[in-house]
């Protein structure tokens, strides 16, 4: 029966009604055909190893510029690293691109700074590495705002190594538009400095109408540098070394010249620009004759006429970037002084969105970036100095090391501002001891570096040594400096930490004080290289104008006595020689304000005197090898002779070193006749220098006249200097 009831059952299958249920669809018929279709194409584009492109400039992928623009927005980061070494081949071969497509570039590059992809990030530093140093910097200062915005996002980014990368970048900006940077963004990228190294950022205001940073106790930015991310030793040391890269930038107008320190003790910036300008070689100027009876087609009314026809001014139009939201109501809003308690908020705010910090506005805060970073940098010292100095192992090369360089570094940058142009004299007695002194006690425990060390770490540990010594050397005269601008008492001996740096110095210029009139040259000396002497330069005139008494009559014969002991063609002569040059005639300037003061009949003229009877000698041992070297030479003794016996020189010195000068002109020796000096063989210009200064002398020497008569009938002498001399 069970079987009837299922055949039963299965015969009403096909006429029994299906319910509906909620939410199901409709059941599909068993007889239902399915018409729906789908459609799929195939896409064959041209591609560009077969396209036609022999009209534009390729790579040899044959892939144009705008190509590989286009590949830098691809989301593969193969795809962008490819695309920029591209860029990089085809503007290495066509570089005349880069400037012309330097708008299209820049669009399509800045993007990449905050790239996830470290690679892409590395390739992008490399293309603009080799690439953007050809370009000229009044052609890359108007994309510079762009550019900045986004370094200025990968320097504050969340991620670790896209910050660092930013610091790489900003480096690489400060080398190609230094100028620009910090007139432009000076608060911008003080603010992301203290982000990165966790100091607070509205405790530094640069813009506040009263600056006082020194709120913020040692303590606070110790603990807030712990918190940060950079607490790897390689991290903060590349950041430390931008932020020395960019106080430098902002804080020296003249670090260019090498003899830089000298135009602080001037205060007329007449005076400075002479001052430079008088040891200029102006190698490029052109002559072009005035036709005077010629018709003259236009010649500018006024000084109006050059801001209607710019091309027709003789200076030339820096460029300023795109102003685009400055005031257009003609107002000044450049501050000439700088944003101190003088100045109220309104002018502060104006100044901000002018976005523009003059040099006066930026050295005006120098204080307030000391009361930040210096206790940083003390805390720095003191973890990395016992790890350095220890005398049980070689120094070598390590992150602490270049730590110690770079803490040494800043605050030299710093320091050089504030006494130079930062106001030291509004400063406290216990301010100044509290920052500067206290760091260089803790340096003096190690000085001179690496003296105790075991065994030679190589030249370049050595060069990293002798560059720290140089500059704790110019850290201590610039606090003896700042003592005295302070109108602190007279000391009545040097601390101990600092006549030991003094001894050094006057150790490293081969001075005996025990036997002064040494003619040999120490060992410590002759060790000694020329760029070593060129950064102690600063030290040197720095305790000239500290130095009281016996130390700075010591300090002065040293560096003399250098002078006179070493040879001609010695680059460190040379060297020595154009320092005294510059420290006899800035003697004679009106707004010299220096201490150093060399009187007639002093001690320091004596010096002097035995300096100028040298010249001579050097004159004929340089012979035509180093030119610059006796134009120096031959100007300061016409300005020397031209002074005559009014300045520190007597009579009878000038005359004597007239006398020295006779072997540069002729001499009669008995046992070789007639040898002629190198007066005929020098320049026009140098033959005629030498010329004016035994004219100027004019103490009717007959041995003089003899050699000059001698070189007048000399072949090689021309016409022109034969006019001369009649």
């Amino acid at each position: 029966m069970p079987n009837a009831k299922k055949k039963k059952a299965a015969k009403q299958e096909d006429f029994k009604k299906k319910k509906l249920k909620v939410g199901k669809g409709k059941a599909v018929p068993d007889n239902f055909t399915d018409t729906s279709f789908t459609s799929k194409s195939i896409s064959l584009p041209n591609q560009s190893i077969s396209e036609d492109k022999s009209q534009q400039v390729t790579t040899s992928r044959n892939l144009t510029l705008l190509d590989l623009l286009t590949k830098l927005k691809h989301y593969n980061a193969g795809v962008k690293k490819d695309a920029l070494a591209g860029m990089q081949e085809l503007l290495g071969q066509h570089q005349h691109l880069l400037v012309g497509s330097l708008s299209a570039i820049v669009n399509g590059i800045v993007k990449l700074f905050i790239d996830d992809d470290r690679d892409v990030r590395k390739a992008l530093h490399k293309f603009l590495q080799e690439t953007f140093v050809h370009v000229d910097s009044k052609d890359l200062a108007p994309f510079v705002p762009l550019l900045l915005v986004y370094t200025s996002s990968a320097l504050t980014h969340i991620m670790e190594d896209i910050r660092m990368d930013g610091v790489k970048l900003l480096d690489l900006w400060l080398d190609l538009v230094p100028d620009v940077i910090s007139t432009k963004y000076w608060q911008r990228l003080c603010d992301n400095f203290a982000s990165l190294l966790a100091v607070k950022a509205n405790t530094m205001q640069i813009s506040s109408s009263a600056p006082n940073t020194s709120g913020m106790s040692a303590n606070a930015i110790k603990t807030a540098a712990a918190n940060t991310h950079l607490h790897i030793h390689k991290g903060k040391l590349d950041l430390l070394t931008s932020l020395g890269k960019f106080l430098e930038a902002g804080l020296f107008e003249d670090h260019q010249y090498r003899f830089w320190f000298m135009y602080d003790y001037l205060d007329d910036l007449h005076d400075k620009k002479a001052f430079r300008r008088k040891f200029q070689i102006d190698t490029t100027s052109i002559v072009i004759p005035w036709d005077v009876p010629a018709n003259v087609t236009y010649a500018p009314a006024n000084a109006m006429v050059y801001s209607y026809l710019p091309s027709l001014s003789p200076q030339p139009l820096a460029s300023s970037g795109l102003q685009l939201f400055e005031s257009s109501t003609g107002q000044d809003t450049k501050s000439t002084k700088g944003l101190g308690s003088g100045m109220t908020a309104s002018n502060n705010q104006r100044q901000i969105a002018s976005n523009s910090f003059s040099f006066q506005d930026r050295v005006a805060h120098v204080k307030g970036l000391i009361d930040t970073y210096q206790p940083l940098l003390m805390g720095h010292w003191l973890e990395s100095a016992p790890v350095v100095f220890n005398t049980s192992r070689t120094i070598t090369v390590t992150p602490a090391l270049q730590m110690l360089h770079t803490v040494l570094r800043l605050t030299l940058i710093l320091w050089r501002a504030m006494v130079s142009n930062g106001g030291i004299e509004h400063t406290t007695e216990q301010w100044l001891n509290g920052h500067l002194q206290q760091l260089l006690k803790h340096a003096c425990i190690y000085f001179p570096y690496g003296m105790t060390a075991v065994g030679s770490g190589g030249p370049k540990v050595e060069a990293l040594l002798q560059e720290m010594n140089i500059m704790t050397c110019e850290l201590t005269s610039l606090w003896l400096l700042a003592t005295k601008y302070q109108g602190q008492r007279e000391m009545d001996e040097l601390p101990t930490w600092a006549d030991k740096i003094v001894d050094y110095v006057l150790g490293l210029l081969g001075y005996d004080a025990f036997n002064p009139d040494d003619k040999e040259m120490t060992s410590m000396s002759s060790e000694f290289r020329n760029e070593n002497l060129v950064s102690l330069l600063p030290a040197i005139w720095g305790f000239l104008n500290c130095l009281d008494g016996d130390g700075r009559e010591a300090m002065f014969s040293a560096i003399v006595g250098f002078y006179l002991k070493g040879h001609s063609h010695s680059p460190l002569t040379r060297t020595t020689l154009a320092f005294l040059v510059r420290v006899y005639l800035i003697q004679s300037l009106p707004s010299y304000n220096g201490r150093f003061v060399i009187d007639r009949g002093s001690t320091y003229a004596d010096l002097m005197k035995n300096w100028l009877t040298s010249l001579p000698k050097r004159l004929w041992e340089l012979k035509t090898v180093h030119l610059d070297t006796s134009r120096l030479i031959l100007n300061i003794l016409c300005d020397i002779a031209k002074r005559s016996d009014k300045d520190i020189f007597d009579l009878q010195t000038l005359q004597r070193t007239e006398l020295s000068m006779i072997p540069f002109f002729y001499i009669h020796v008995a046992s070789k006749g007639d040898l002629y000096g190198p007066f005929i063989q020098m320049p026009v210009e140098l033959q005629k220098r030498a010329l004016e200064f035994m004219h100027y002398i004019n103490s009717d020497n007959a041995k003089a006249q003899v050699a000059i008569a001698k070189c007048k009938k000399h072949e090689r002498v021309s016409q022109e200097v034969i006019d001369w001399i009649a």
